[in-house]
């Protein structure tokens, strides 16, 4: 029993880090919006990412097999590509809080894909929660996406694309190759987006974007290391609970940063996505994913 307790400890830390990193990169990330082009964010995002991999490779020599669910590492690799521009890009536009408000579709979307392609049926209490979860992200969406505009797409999108992206992530995670998850991410990418900015590149205005830029590949590559880790030494469904975490890191760090002011209203609509969000996730996501 205490080795149990003592392993519980050790996924709520790394689970709970992982989340609170994604908030600071993308609050840095947003930041950035207002000095250098979407592209060059994302391009920095996944090339320091990629060089933090060789590093972390070049010390701890980790155990890797790069042949092995080649195809779907690469898909999921592009679908975290495909989200880190989704949500760069919403970011340049959107407020740091509606857009994680946004976010928490994705564990509705994922338990619709694990009843697709698992056969598994939500129960009428899963249908519920699903129905009081999608209303309170309505009610919770702030003013900034509640004007319409074709730019809207975007951040509808971004849960889509991690729920994809987090049901690939558990599949391959069986492999117990973590390092292996990362790398590709970093490499499709690196890739992608250096041959882009090559030919697009703008001079910076200031070379501490470089650190920056640094810090937000550094922070990707960690985060997304120790998560696969903490889903690893648990289960995927035990793990989503605490994304819900980033819903407060973003409203605190959307207010003493970015000025984004939280009305009491809203404060019980995100309050009401956490708890039936979570409740969703106990019903549901642990019988289906585990």
């Amino acid at each position: 029993m205490p080795e149990i307790k003592k392993s519980n400890y050790l996924v709520i830390l790394l689970a709970s880090s992982a989340y609170l990193m994604f908030v600071l990169m993308d609050s840095l990330a947003k930041h950035l919006t207002e000095f250098i082009n979407v592209d060059q964010l994302i391009w920095g995002r996944y090339f320091f990412h990629f060089l933090s991999m060789l590093i972390y490779f070049l010390i701890f020599k980790p155990k890797m097999d790069l042949k092995r669910n080649f195809k779907l590492q690469i898909a999921r690799s592009s679908l975290l590509v495909l989200g880190t521009t989704l949500m760069f890009i919403s970011l340049k536009y959107f407020s740091l809080v509606d857009i994680y408000v946004l976010f928490f579709a994705a564990p509705l979307i994922l338990a619709l894909l694990s009843a697709v392609f698992l056969k598994d049926n939500l129960s009428a209490a899963g249908w519920i929660l699903m129905i009081l979860s999608f209303a309170s992200i309505a009610f919770s969406i702030g003013p900034s996406m509640k004007t319409f505009t074709p730019l809207l797409i975007v951040p509808f999108m971004i849960p889509v694309f991690w729920a994809c992206y987090q049901f690939l992530t558990k599949i391959i995670s069986n492999n117990r190759e973590p390092f292996v998850a990362v790398f590709y991410s970093g490499l499709v990418g690196s890739l992608v987006f250096s041959l882009y900015t090559y030919m697009h590149w703008v001079p910076f205005s200031s070379s501490f974007i470089w650190l920056e830029l640094i810090v937000l590949g550094t922070f990707g590559f960690i985060s997304h290391l120790i998560l696969v880790y903490a889903i690893q030494l648990s289960n995927l469904s035990f793990v989503a609970n605490f994304q819900y975490s980033q819903l407060i890191w973003s409203s605190i760090i959307g207010y003493i940063i970015f000025g984004t002011h939280i009305e009491t209203s809203r404060l019980f609509g995100i309050a009401a996505i956490i708890i039936f969000g979570v409740l969703f996730i106990k019903f549901e996501l642990s019988k289906k994913i585990t």
